[in-house]
């Protein structure tokens, strides 16, 4: 584990979750998510007292699904105990055409996150969930995505889901 002190546009973009955040200490993991595995690390952060207030992770990626789409790039927030806070987008998140989605959008895959869409679990590549002719989400996945941003959803659920599987195991 390496301490490190922020500072920067990243204190004040980790202070509107941690509002006492004073330093971070990275902890290396796995990216077994990523083909080009560079999401390795997640941060824990502690107020100046040395109190632990949660875990962040960064992440950047693509929507594994091998088309045009736009990197997917976030911030995944957890309180100490594990769970799901927040998910921020510095650079703001895609769907379809490269919109940005909407503060619907983002509510409507927070919700999803914190639900954990068992039908993930059936979904051996992105490209499953869509129609190959049409582009258009298949019926039994549209109520587990967000509108037009399906490979989205999956990537950042992978995502949420592993790094929730990983805080447990280090158990810090």
């Amino acid at each position: 584990m390496t301490s490190t002190s922020i500072y920067g546009n990243d204190i004040s973009f980790y202070k509107s979750i941690f509002p006492k955040i004073s330093k971070v200490k990275k902890i290396k993991v796995e990216d077994k998510i990523s083909e080009n595995p560079i999401n390795t690390t997640i941060q824990v952060a502690f107020n100046k007292e040395g109190k632990k207030l949660g875990f962040i992770r960064e992440v950047n990626t693509t929507t594994g699904c091998n088309s045009a789409c736009l990197p997917v790039i976030f911030t995944l927030f957890y309180n100490t105990k594990y769970e799901f806070l927040k998910l921020k987008s510095k650079t703001g998140l895609t769907k379809k055409l490269h919109r940005p989605m909407t503060e619907d959008d983002i509510n409507r895959l927070h919700l999803l996150l914190g639900i954990n869409p068992p039908i993930f679990k059936t979904v051996k590549h992105p490209t499953d969930m869509t129609d190959a002719l049409t582009g258009a989400t298949k019926p039994q996945y549209v109520d587990a995505v967000v509108k037009e941003a399906a490979y989205s959803t999956l990537r950042i659920n992978t995502y949420n889901q592993d790094t929730i599987s990983q805080l447990k195991k280090l158990a810090l």
